[in-house]
């Protein structure tokens, strides 16, 4: 079977957004369309393997755990060991799934116009077919995502914020819909009113808030998405615990106070600590 290289990475280039994507919407985490993109090219690129002689399995499974750890280093950023461990082992499950799915209908129905050889699926389809089908694969995971966050069930807890010797004490709500993270560090971010945390935020936030230009050094701001506006938020590092218990998490600052709470947070950052 011929097999056309411009083909191969158009359809892996797919094949890989679907897998990236669906790792996110696993882990419940949002990325930046650059880190997005980059993570795919990546992924895309270990695809040419399918031209090399049949790998050993063991060679092979080696090749796709280090091109997942650089996939997944790509798209979340430096994390902690075990934030690491989990995003690869993520994103290597969706990946051997889809790989399995693939041998499976290869070995069974052997359609016309597909090769699958060391780990690669290569289809000699219109790219439009490719896409369509892509996107009906990514669209049930989300549906299915959507499904299980809607069906649980919001909860509060105490949140304690503590920098420089000062300390606030808040109401914050578990919200499985607040997946807003740091793009640079990947750390999950804790969304707060002003007027909860201004006893503990830096002076360059405050500034920025209130329309200042003075003093903004150092200052971090994160894309943040509401039903009714998009916009960007200033983060600060903070020392956090959630219920007593300690979580890795910055905390963002709106201008808007927070409906039935003084914080939102992703529950999920108190189940990794």
């Amino acid at each position: 079977m011929v097999i056309y290289a411009d083909v191969l990475l158009a359809v892996n280039l797919y094949i890989n957004y679907f897998l990236v994507r669906c790792t996110c919407l696993l882990l419940r985490r949002k990325v930046t369309h650059m880190r997005c993109f980059l993570a795919c090219g990546a992924g895309t690129l270990g695809a040419l393997v399918i031209f090399l002689p049949e790998l050993h399995p063991v060679v092979n499974l080696l090749f796709r755990v280090a091109l997942g750890v650089a996939v997944t280093f790509i798209l979340f950023g430096r994390q902690k060991r075990v934030d690491l461990l989990i995003s690869l082992l993520c994103f290597l499950a969706v990946s051997f799934g889809f790989a399995g799915g693939m041998l499976a209908l290869w070995y069974f129905a052997a359609p016309l116009g597909m090769y699958y050889g060391n780990g690669t699926a290569y289809f000699d389809i219109p790219i439009i077919a490719a896409a369509a089908i892509t996107a009906g694969l990514f669209g049930a995971f989300r549906l299915a995502g959507y499904i299980m966050d809607r069906r649980r069930p919001a909860s509060h807890a105490v949140v304690k914020l503590r920098r420089d010797g000062a300390e606030v004490t808040l109401d914050g709500l578990a919200d499985t819909g607040n997946s807003l993270r740091d793009s640079f560090s990947g750390k999950p971010v804790i969304l707060a009113s002003l007027h909860s945390v201004e006893a503990v935020a830096p002076g360059a936030v405050l500034n920025y808030l209130s329309g200042s230009s003075d003093m903004l050094d150092g200052i971090r701001l994160v894309p943040c998405r509401t039903i009714t506006s998009d916009g960007v938020v200033p983060v600060f590092p903070a020392e956090v615990t959630i219920d007593g218990r300690r979580a890795e998490a910055l905390v963002g600052v709106s201008r808007m106070n927070i409906s039935g709470a003084d914080c939102i947070f992703d529950p999920d950052i108190i189940s990794k600590n």
